[in-house]
């Protein structure tokens, strides 16, 4: 007679497994932000020539669309100095940033956070960015990602004195 209720236990288990087995996907497809990643593709250009600086003193440096998970338009601001100096190696150089980045969707704040990350550049050739952080802030149906990890990547493509590249923007 016990074999029954755990027969009948793991029966339960085994369907509820299966049935939410499918649920991670359904809600990032229906926009729910309880889904654990949102990924979005960010086109950034630099922005440092236009000397636009924040409250705080950081410095606009970025500019991006983001599409996605996350739509509308994201900006980098540098906290001037940077965390650590330039560091020059044999064949190229690494660059350090600390920023808050913010994403605006018509004129609202959706999200905004802190991240620290790298810039590598070989002597000659274009560089790759990568950073991580957190969302500090965030609104309406986007309340649920504060806390969240983030990270950002892509490359940093030079033609003449125009720097831009497309990349990815994650929320953990």
């Amino acid at each position: 007679m016990k074999r029954m209720p755990v027969s009948l236990a793991v029966s339960v288990l085994v369907v509820l497994a299966v049935t939410l087995a499918g649920a991670p996907a359904g809600l990032a497809q229906e926009n729910n932000l309880t889904a654990p990643l949102l990924t979005s593709r960010i086109d950034y250009e630099y922005a440092g020539h236009l000397n636009e600086y924040d409250d705080a003193g950081r410095k606009l440096a970025w500019v991006a669309t983001i599409s996605g998970d996350l739509n509308g338009t994201m900006k980098w601001w540098f906290r001037i100095p940077t965390p650590a100096p330039k560091t020059v190696y044999t064949g190229g150089q690494v660059g350090f940033y600390a920023a808050r980045w913010e994403i605006w969707n018509g004129g609202v704040l959706l999200l905004a956070g802190e991240s620290t990350g790298k810039t590598v550049t070989p002597t000659g050739q274009d560089g790759m960015w990568d950073g991580a952080g957190v969302v500090i802030e965030a609104n309406g149906r986007f309340n649920v990602l504060k806390g969240r990890h983030i990270h950002e990547t892509g490359p940093v493509v030079k033609v003449g004195a125009a720097l831009y590249g497309t990349g990815t923007f994650a929320v953990f």
